[in-house]
């Protein structure tokens, strides 16, 4: 930026312009004619690909100035644009207008991402002619195309082997990377069931499901890398004792992968400022084994979920690179206060919160049937949702945001997510509460007024 404003400045000759990135990096404007007959024109060079670019220097542009004997460039400068011209990006340049590839591919990544299509991006140039010993500044507006260096990442990739028998078809271990442009996040994880036994198995692009074992990810001679096109042996997962499951991650845009064993516990633990950090803290319960956690509870800002119900003991899991993701160790998540649904997927480290605005009891056991709740209000100090209500001898459940998404049936000191209806036996005025928690802790109280 400084140099730019150098350029203009020494030429005292362009519209003014202060140090402030806003105004430098609006789109040049030609200076008020000058006392020689001078023109510069720059045009396209010829396209970049970065995949195969050698050296590390690469022209931007070629460079046409007419004018007076001797009139010669001395400094160019250039700004990149994207599509809609509202972000700038100087790329520096010398005397006869190469930029350095390194700094050139992180203009265009930074400004169209990394997908390895031709980019036509417009850029400025600015340009310093000596005349004469005067210097004179001339801007053309021209295009760069250019190629980011990438590997073709295709939307979704598949396990094909010791796993589900080698089925080049099967879909049931799929790779994901949790939604999004593959470029910005390329990294797929799924999570395997341990087997007892080494694991071995390729990586089959969706393209290549039904028998097409030519796109095969596969090892490569480095560890921790892979190779495309089916051109390595298997990829081997050695068997880890006691592991229930492995988590198996791949950049496709690094080209690395990596697998780690997990042995996951039945409950997890949030703790934050909703519950005063875990006195006590609130559960989360994973019914399969597989790392998939539930729970109920009431959030109000910074908060963690952690392995152990009444100790910080590792591992504990908190804010990832992106919204709804979890990282081990790492800073505290945030929420709205309010009571929420909390889903935690330990294998692929996301978490999701589903606000629960309402918890109402419904059945015919209360005034409105199965049609209309009886509302019930959320005490912070027990930790229960709460409600007094007249209930004839019939049957009742408990419901959430007025829907059957969420509900709650069985038994007094064991509910469950689309559980029984609940046996009112007497009727008569009762005072109500519900502790949602999670799945084998859930309970409900009825009181008898």
């Amino acid at each position: 930026m400084k140099k730019i404003l150098s350029l203009m400045g020494m030429a005292l000759l362009m519209a003014s312009c202060t140090d402030d990135y806003k105004d430098w990096a609006e789109p040049f404007s030609n200076a008020p004619e000058d006392p020689y007959s001078i023109s510069f024109t720059a045009s396209p060079a010829s396209p970049i690909d970065f995949a195969t670019v050698s050296g590390d220097k690469v022209l931007l542009f070629n460079s046409t100035i007419e004018g007076p004997e001797g009139a010669a460039a001395t400094e160019y400068e250039v700004v990149l644009s994207d599509e809609s011209g509202e972000n700038q990006t100087p790329v520096e340049v010398d005397a006869e207008g190469y930029a350095n590839v390194e700094e050139l591919e992180a203009a265009v990544y930074g400004l169209y991402g990394r997908r390895p299509v031709a980019r036509t991006i417009p850029m400025e140039v600015g340009v310093a002619i000596n005349v004469k010993g005067a210097s004179i500044v001339k801007i053309s507006s021209t295009t760069l195309t250019a190629t980011p260096n990438a590997p073709e990442i295709e939307e979704a990739y598949y396990i094909t082997g010791t796993p589900n028998s080698w089925n080049n078809s099967d879909t049931s271990l799929e790779l994901t990377n949790g939604g999004g442009d593959v470029y910005e996040n390329p990294v797929f994880k799924v999570l395997i069931p341990a087997t007892g036994s080494d694991i071995s198995f390729k990586v089959t692009p969706k393209s290549g499901l039904g028998g097409d074992w030519s796109k095969c990810l596969t090892a490569s001679d480095t560890e921790g890398k892979f190779a495309t096109n089916n051109a390595g042996a298997d990829l081997k997962i050695p068997h880890v004792e006691g592991a229930k499951f492995y988590r198996v991650e791949f950049n496709m845009l690094d080209q690395t992968w990596k697998y780690d064993a997990l042995n996951f516990n039945t409950y997890i633990w949030q703790a934050g400022n909703g519950n005063g950090w875990g006195s006590p803290a609130s559960p989360l319960y994973s019914p399969a084994g597989d790392g998939k956690y539930t729970g109920f509870m009431y959030l109000d800002g910074e908060f963690k979920f952690r392995s152990g119900e009444d100790n910080w003991n590792a591992p504990d899991w908190g804010k990832g690179a992106s919204e709804g993701t979890l990282a081990e160790q790492a800073g505290n998540l945030s929420a709205d206060a309010g009571y929420y649904k909390v889903e935690v997927d330990l294998g692929a480290l996301t978490y999701k919160l589903t606000p629960i605005t309402t918890i109402g009891i419904v059945g015919p056991a209360q005034a409105g049937g199965w049609d209309a709740d009886t509302d019930m209000t959320y005490n912070k100090e027990t930790g229960a949702w709460e409600a007094t209500v007249e209930l004839a001898a019939d049957e009742m459940k408990f419901r959430a945001n007025d829907g059957w998404d969420i509900n709650w049936g069985g038994t007094e000191n064991n509910l469950t997510q689309g559980g029984n209806n609940i046996k009112v036996a007497t009727a008569g005025k009762y005072f109500i509460q519900l502790f949602a928690y999670c799945d084998s802790k859930a309970t409900f109280k009825m009181t008898k007024q």
